[in-house]
């Protein structure tokens, strides 16, 4: 299963908001299997009236899928401190948990205007 997410943190409590599909309704790019969305596409259809910020406001992930070496690839903002919600998903697979800089939100990103 490969998946993106959105980290919405109100007070102390992170709240995942979650797109996922199976392997064989993910795209293919390069070496890897990915939602066939984009973080902004999935935000501006359903978040975007609700929260009122752009999709990059708030830490976000995604969950990949690397065919050559049988792994899944969970990238996420290192605002992101627990990803139990996410890993339920891939408790029975190989899996690498990565930060990445291109998932960064408002507060890791210094370029970031609101």
């Amino acid at each position: 299963m490969v998946l993106l997410f959105f980290c919405i943190q109100n007070g102390n409590e992170n709240m995942f908001l979650i797109h996922k599909c199976e392997n064989e309704q993910a795209e293919v790019y390069g070496d890897f299997l990915n939602f066939p969305e984009s973080h902004m596409d999935i935000w501006d259809k359903f978040y975007k009236k609700q929260y009122k910020v752009d999709f990059d406001y708030y830490p976000r992930g995604r969950g990949g899928y690397n065919t050559k070496e049988d792994c899944y690839y969970i990238y996420h903002d290192k605002c992101i401190n627990e990803l139990a919600e996410i890993l339920k998903y891939y408790k029975d697979t190989h899996y690498k948990i990565c930060t990445d800089y291109h998932y960064q939100c408002h507060h890791c990103n210094k370029q970031y205007y609101f």
